[in-house]
């Protein structure tokens, strides 16, 4: 059995808890061990709120990792969630996918590693999702979407039809994708967006429709 080791301390660690549970693989093939810190120290009172018995392992930084670990990474947002995964990665950690039994996946699609996707959430026929992608909760990708690695995608997200989305990529909640939009390596788009056209790399869009800001 191996142990898993949440990534972060904030709210989207513990949203990751629970979805935790509700996964593939909890208790036959690992058990929740508890959370490591990263590089922003919370208020005392978020750490109140984490769930489980003394959860807190310590920091990222002077954890040591054992032979049983295994490690998901409980940051909502690409930058500070790259920055993180490499460390545990550069010192041998590997991850496991967090994937909810809530959750359709068409047998043709292709998952990572180290992926997080979470309850209600759909991805269609020949989907390709990069690794240490996070889907929030119910969120759509549809046929020959393409995403890239480290991109967040937050809850009732609608992705059309051959989309292309880099790595890196923010989108926030409620955002539409028409298909066959590209949206570039470090992008950002707004909760709510629409997007109707091509997104440059390191573009921020918010709006309906969406425009650069």
């Amino acid at each position: 059995m191996k142990n898993l080791v949440i990534i972060g301390v904030g709210g989207f660690a513990r949203e990751v808890y629970w979805h935790s549970q509700m996964a593939s693989g909890f208790d036959s093939e690992w058990t929740i061990k508890g959370f490591l810190d990263g590089d922003v120290k919370l208020a005392p009172e978020e750490y109140a709120k984490l769930p489980g018995d003394n959860p807190v392992l310590g920091d990222i930084d002077s954890y040591e990792i054992q032979p049983d670990d295994v490690f998901t990474c409980a940051i909502g947002t690409p930058e500070p969630r790259k920055k993180l995964i490499e460390k545990i990665l550069a010192h041998g950690g590997k991850f496991i996918n967090i994937i909810s039994e809530r959750a359709h996946i068409f047998p043709a699609a292709k998952i990572g590693n180290g992926v997080i996707i979470g309850l209600g959430n759909g991805i269609s026929d020949n989907v390709t999702v990069g690794d240490f992608t996070v889907m929030n909760n119910v969120s759509y990708l549809g046929h020959d979407v393409t995403v890239g690695k480290y991109t967040c995608i937050m809850s009732h997200v609608d992705v059309g039809g051959r989309a292309q989305i880099g790595e890196n990529v923010f989108i926030g909640s409620g955002a539409i994708l028409l298909p066959d939009v590209k949206i570039g390596d470090g992008a950002y788009v707004g909760t709510g967006s629409v997007v109707l056209k091509k997104v440059r790399a390191g573009a921020k869009v918010f709006g309906n429709p969406a425009v650069e800001i």
